[in-house]
């Protein structure tokens, strides 16, 4: 897989389609991610060279999977932020803001205050106005909503094993929890 000539080509293939039509574009990167996740050198070369791309449609996908491992290694946060940093600069649509609103509470509800006060001043603070009103508003949701932020976080951990699939992030715990036992 040569991951840089494989994204050029979807790019090439998929120029200025893709913002109107998300859809064939995250089918062709999730064959893509799939293929690197199997390595995870490979997969860290396709998450930075993937996650730049497209508008940042594709990053809420990469921040799954890294949460999740995350989830395992609470030490590896680099690429978290290297994402974050990279999200702040992207397109910012409304799609990626709504995928990426569950991972970010989930994230700021395990990490540690200080590695969150070192995002602030390498991001965060950084970012664009509105940028930064997002981020501002999740660390607040947070800090107030416990028992909603703690169900964030349950879903994550019964979804954190599987490939992204934010339709199922976004059903109720409930429903969630009768779906995987259907599974």
């Amino acid at each position: 897989m040569n991951i840089v000539a494989d994204l050029e080509k979807l790019e090439d293939q998929n120029y200025g389609d893709w913002e109107e039509e998300k859809g064939p574009l995250v089918k062709a990167l999730t064959e893509m991610h799939v293929e690197a996740g199997e390595d995870e050198d490979n997969f860290n070369r396709f998450l930075m060279q993937s996650a730049s791309r497209f508008g940042g449609t594709y990053i809420p996908y990469l921040f799954w999977d890294k949460l999740s491992y995350f989830y395992e290694n609470p030490d590896e946060r680099i690429y978290l932020h290297e994402l974050l940093a990279v999200f702040s600069d992207s397109n910012f649509d409304d799609d990626e803001q709504k995928k990426m609103k569950p991972l970010l509470v989930t994230y700021f509800a395990r990490e540690k205050d200080f590695d969150i006060n070192k995002l602030r001043a390498k991001v965060i603070d950084k970012a664009h106005p509105t940028v930064r009103e997002y981020f501002l508003k999740l660390l607040s949701f947070v800090e107030r909503n416990q028992k909603a932020t703690g169900m964030y976080c349950e879903k994550f951990e019964l979804l954190k094993d599987i490939h992204p699939d934010f339709t199922l992030l976004n059903l109720p715990i409930t429903q969630l929890k009768e779906k995987l036992q259907g599974v």
